[in-house]
């Protein structure tokens, strides 16, 4: 099975893309793992409304544990089976916190290990000074992603005014990259987002 990790600075919309991209491919239901620093697993089963409310916030690190659930993508006229990983926010330098330091050691060792890299930035705060500020972790996983192949960068918030700014800005910065326009709340450009994720693992 094809691992596929979404990785990013905090609040740049992962956790909403995360379960927005499984309501997209039909999911109601979702069994949800979750891995703590220890290694330890468990297993819940959220519909995926009730996930949102649990799982998504405004405060900065609501995601710490890496969050995985197992989607059927659809592949010419067949489907294939991937796990998609929700990752804590990664930001430049080290944190001071322990359970950030942690929760982003243990999404780079799931970096390391995946086939697909889904790198997430907020279009819309690019010209904002807040955690979620395109800075330098962005460019070094720019750098990684394009080492690995299999990488694109998902630009999110595109249906704020920001945010559309924000994308000729990323667009100007990662001139070698594949970019994908979306918004993850919206589920705008999840069309092209499959059609990426089918074409790299097939």
């Amino acid at each position: 099975m094809n691992n596929c990790i979404l990785l990013g600075k905090p609040n740049v919309g992962k956790t909403t893309f995360f379960l927005s991209y499984a309501e997209y491919l039909g999911v109601t239901s979702c069994i949800l793992e979750f891995e703590n620093f220890e290694g330890s697993v468990t297993r819940k089963n959220y519909s995926i409304n009730v996930a949102r409310s649990y799982l998504i916030n405004q405060t900065p690190f609501k995601t710490k544990e890496i969050c995985r659930m197992n989607l059927s993508i659809p592949v010419y006229k067949g489907r294939t089976e991937i796990t998609l990983f929700d990752t804590g926010g990664l930001i430049d330098g080290i944190s001071a916190n322990e359970i950030v330091r942690k929760s982003m050691a243990e999404a780079l060792k799931q970096l390391y290990l995946a086939d697909l890299i889904l790198h997430m930035i907020d279009a819309s705060s690019v010209d904002h000074n807040c955690c979620s500020t395109l800075s330098e972790i962005d460019y070094q996983i720019n750098q990684y992603g394009h080492s690995r192949g299999a990488y694109c960068i998902l630009a999110n918030k595109i249906d704020l005014e920001e945010g559309e700014k924000g994308l000729s800005f990323i667009r100007k910065e990662f001139k070698d990259t594949y970019i994908i326009p979306i918004s993850a709340r919206k589920m705008k450009g999840f069309k092209e987002v499959n059609k990426f994720v089918s074409r790299v693992i097939q």
